[in-house]
């Protein structure tokens, strides 16, 4: 189990944003791809970071159904030694049953796989980075508090 506290769990649309800047010059880069770079390059080495094996699965089917089949899954793996992913496992889907269930009587709906993403963050005790606004309906939890960083919206102060 990681013990990080100031571990983070990246959302699917982080891991995207960061493959294609990667696969830019730093000129071509769009300021929100520039942003993300920047966001890894400050906190790598004084934080973990990592994703849920449901971000895999999301990046893995991407890259199947893209027109850039190999090139995509080249960039999966090369991501992939920079963010490992996470086990799902069974206290994963706990969680997850939780939080669906209360989100649902809330009448406030998220994708399953987001909630799965969710409660890998809550499971490992990491800050869930996203930049997905489904993800604010998490704040209507009440018996579950998942820590989030919007690495998208939020500016980089220097």
């Amino acid at each position: 189990m990681i013990e990080n506290s100031e571990g983070r769990l990246l959302d699917t649309n982080v891991c995207i944003i960061y493959m294609n800047a990667r696969a830019k010059a730093e000129e071509k880069r769009t300021p929100k791809q520039q942003q993300i770079i920047e966001r890894f390059e400050s906190i790598k080495g004084n934080a973990i970071l990592c994703m849920s094996e449901a971000t895999l699965g999301e990046l893995l089917f991407g890259a199947e159904k893209s027109q850039n089949q190999t090139k995509n899954l080249k960039r999966i793996q090369i991501l992939k030694n920079v963010v490992s992913p996470l086990l799902v496992d069974q206290e994963v889907w706990e969680v997850f049953g939780k939080i669906k269930a209360e989100l649902q009587k809330l009448g406030k709906p998220v994708d399953d796989m987001d909630i799965l993403i969710a409660a890998t963050a809550k499971k490992y005790e990491l800050v869930l980075v996203t930049g997905d606004a489904d993800m604010d309906n998490l704040d209507f939890l009440q018996s579950i508090l998942i820590k989030r960083e919007n690495w998208i919206k939020t500016k980089i102060s220097d």
